[in-house]
């Protein structure tokens, strides 16, 4: 290290020692003892103490205001983070179930656990036909064309659930190349297994399985009822399913266990049904059986970037979903023209998380 760059250090504090070995992307040869991330060092050689060196500029930043102070009342950004993620995990429930994790395999005997947020940005028209639902709800029913946009919004709303998740994963590596894990986004809990091929020493090729069991619950979203009118229909669908999905991702790892990027392709199937009140504020009102199918195909791309024991994951999927589904009202009473639904369309959806590694 130069003067200059010495200086330079020293300025921001930051109690860092630069080795001039080669690092943990080149193959080396290494003792029984040592682990697989860690490369060999001569002897009296000394190395880089990265989590303690992150932890240090970070407290330094907070001090010089690079980096705004804790929310008041919470101590520690532990304690922020969890409370944090506990709020949205009541309050949201978006239809974003991203994968977040990489083609290459965890080691055998490796945990993983992570959290964070996904969204589900739906197209314009599909916003469009779930805002004219929402408001059809107002009534009323027996008018054709408004039981139509009733259904037609409720179902949408139901199968492709726009708006904010939580993310919550754990994952473990098993022998032979092959990993299994457990999410919960908020809306859905899936179960999922891949192997993974090796396509030499930087990429890899992902086979994946998972399956969902899908929980929905009424929302109290639908509008006021009009002066003189009767109460409004419910509009978040209350309902159970069930669902599965096949993720095909190609990984390329520039720096072993730093850097992972992966793309893809997924595709998958959902099942949903249900009942709606005719009067949302009425438990003993007449009830609708609601029922819907999705089929869905989706093109993915993400990144992990990190040191051990801690990365942060991003990705990004653009879905094509093809809908189906109908609404019927109870036996013995005037059928209402709901019709069926019949729609596709389009989504995007970012996620991100901080996982740790143990």
């Amino acid at each position: 290290m130069t003067g200059d760059e010495r200086r330079t250090v020293r300025q921001l504090g930051a109690r860092l020692v630069v080795s001039p070995i080669e690092r943990c992307n080149h193959p080396d040869a290494r003792g029984p003892g040592q682990r697989a991330l860690e490369p060999r060092r001569a002897a009296g050689s000394r190395r880089v103490d990265y989590p303690a060196s992150v932890l240090y500029l970070l407290r330094r930043m907070s001090v010089q205001g690079t980096v705004p102070p804790a929310v008041p009342g919470i101590r520690s950004a532990g304690a922020a983070s969890a409370a944090g993620l506990l709020l949205l995990a009541a309050a949201a429930c978006g239809g974003g179930a991203p994968l977040l994790h990489p083609a290459q395999p965890l080691p055998p005997d490796t945990v993983s656990f992570g959290a964070g947020l996904s969204g589900q940005f739906v197209s314009s028209d599909v916003a469009n036909r779930i805002d004219r639902g929402r408001a059809a709800a107002a009534g009323p029913l027996a008018d054709p064309a408004t039981a139509r946009a009733y259904a037609e919004g409720v179902l949408i709303d139901a199968l492709l659930g726009p708006g904010i998740s939580p993310w919550v994963s754990a994952r473990v590596g098993l022998p032979r190349a092959t990993e299994a894990g457990l999410t919960y986004t908020g809306r859905s809990l899936r179960l999922d297994g891949r192997h993974v091929l090796s396509l030499g020493s930087e990429w890899a090729l992902s086979l994946g399985l998972g399956a969902s069991a899908v929980l929905l619950h009424p929302d109290s979203s639908a509008p006021d009822a009009p002066p003189g009118g009767s109460a409004p229909a419910e509009f978040g669908l209350d309902a159970n399913g069930w669902g599965g999905d096949i993720p095909i991702l190609v990984g390329y790892q520039p720096l072993d266990g730093f850097v992972d990027v992966w793309m893809g392709a997924r595709t998958g199937f959902e099942h949903i049904s249900g009942e709606l009140r005719a009067e949302d504020d009425d438990p003993a009102a007449t009830r609708f059986d609601a029922s819907g199918n999705r089929f869905w195909a989706a093109a993915l791309a993400g990144v992990s970037l990190g040191v051990p024991p801690v990365w942060f994951r991003f990705e990004l999927a653009g879905t094509f979903h093809r809908l189906s589904g109908k609404l019927r009202g109870p036996e013995g009473q005037p059928p209402l023209s709901f019709g069926e639904l019949d729609a596709s369309g389009w989504s995007l959806t970012p996620s991100g998380a901080i996982l740790g590694k143990f």
